[in-house]
Order: structure tokens, then sequence, then C-alpha cells
């Protein structure tokens, strides 16, 4: 390690020094793994209580998204501590610039799943509605399913992540956009409220798949040390500047 009064370059580091960078390194990864471990979990927790209307989960689900929020901040203070005092190049600064950015799209990630909590126990819960419902658990197990593959690529560090997951994304895509269709045509039925109330938790459904597409571009640009071209990522400054 070095002090707290100057930086090093890695090149000048002792073997010692060079290995407990490394630990730093490694400890990031591992932390990000857990944080989007937390989040995906609370996520299906989410939707748990939205597909069955347990509503006693929305304070479960408040807890958990704190605890993302702490770990948001300490893993964001070890990632900017190791970029300040380790003066890293190559994959390994790409790595950390990148985990900045990763750490901003778990906790959005963790946000929205509590957003689409609180939106179900405003409402008192959600209707069981033969065409609304299947939709809605499709949505969810779609989302789900491609952030579930984002924190798998996040621990293994798959270059291809950034292509991979966002093909996967137009499945999530394409239920979010007839969910959107068929709460409209039935919001008559379900009143006009409530159609509001599901149309913005299909958002959010929307948002966390494309928050996990960012995490793959951010991966590949780790690994390979490639960008996306500009424009084409899905959340506001998601893409890493050139």
């Amino acid at each position: 390690m070095t002090t707290d009064h100057a930086s090093v370059p890695i090149s000048s580091l002792s073997e010692g020094g060079r290995h407990r960078f490394q630990e730093q390194l490694d400890q990031i990864q591992r932390d990000l793994v857990t944080m989007g471990s937390l989040v995906l979990d609370n996520t299906r927790r989410a939707g748990e209580a939205m597909l069955e209307g347990r509503l006693e989960l929305v304070d479960e689900v408040r807890a958990v998204d704190d605890q993302v929020d702490q770990m948001y901040l300490e893993t964001e203070k070890l990632t900017f501590e190791t970029l300040a005092r380790q003066q890293p190049v190559a994959g390994d600064l790409r790595f950390l610039v990148a985990a900045t950015r990763i750490l901003y799209e778990l906790e959005r990630t963790g946000d929205l799943a509590f957003n689409c909590a609180r939106i179900l126990r405003r409402l008192n819960g959600f209707p069981q509605h033969a065409a609304i419902s299947p939709l809605l658990e499709a949505s969810i197990a779609a989302s789900c399913k491609v952030f579930g593959q984002s924190i798998t690529a996040l621990d293994q560090m798959q270059p291809d992540a950034g292509e991979v997951l966002d093909r996967a994304d137009d499945e999530v895509d394409d239920l979010v956009l007839e969910f959107y269709g068929v709460v409209g045509r039935h919001s008559s039925e379900i009143g006009l409220e409530v159609a509001i109330g599901m149309s913005r938790v299909g958002r959010f459904l929307e948002r966390i798949a494309d928050h996990a597409v960012n995490i793959g571009e951010h991966i590949t640009y780790t690994v390979e040390g490639t960008l996306p071209p500009a424009g084409q990522s899905t959340t506001p400054g998601g893409t890493l500047s050139r």
C-alpha cells in the first residue's frame, strides 16, 4: 500500500505492494458482485410482493435497499482511494473507472426495485387480472433474468457481455411494450390510478434491464478496451467518456 500523502506508480511498487494492490482490485470486484446479488435478490423480492400482493415484503425491500446504499458508499470510497493512491494503468485503470460506473448502475437498479414496491404499497396491491397479471409476471422474470446475467458476467468478467446483454434486453423491451398495451386497454376496469402505477412499474422493469446492459458494456470495456458506439448506452451517462 502507498501512504496517504502521495501516489506511487504501479511499476515502482515492491512485490508485496503489487500483491496488495491486486488484493484491492479483487476486493472491489467481489464487492460489486455481492452488491449486485443483493440487488437481484431484492428485485425478485419486490416481484414476489407485486405478484402475490404481499405488502409486508415492502419493508424488507426497503431494508435491503438501505444495505445496498451503504455498500455503494463503502465500495465507492475504496475504488476512488485505489485510483488516487496507486496510479493504475491499462486494464487495471479501465477496471477501476468502470467500477465507478457499475456502482451507479447497481445502486440505481436497487432504487428501481424499491420504487416498484412503493407503488404496490401506495395502491394497496395490484389487481389479479387475467390479461395483465401473466404479462407482469413475465416482465418481472425477464428483467431479473437479464440483470442476473449481468452479475454473472461481472463475476466472470466475460468479454462479450455488452453484446450478449444487449440482445437479451430485447425480450424485456417486447414484453414491457405488450404490458403497456394491455394495461391501457383495461384501464377502465382497473382504474386510472392503478393503470398509471402499473405502467410505471413496467417502465422500472425496463430500466432495470437497461442498467444490466450498461453493466455489460462496462465489463466489455474493462476486458477489451472497447466502447459502444456513441449514443448507444441505455441510461443517461451510462457510456464511459471517450
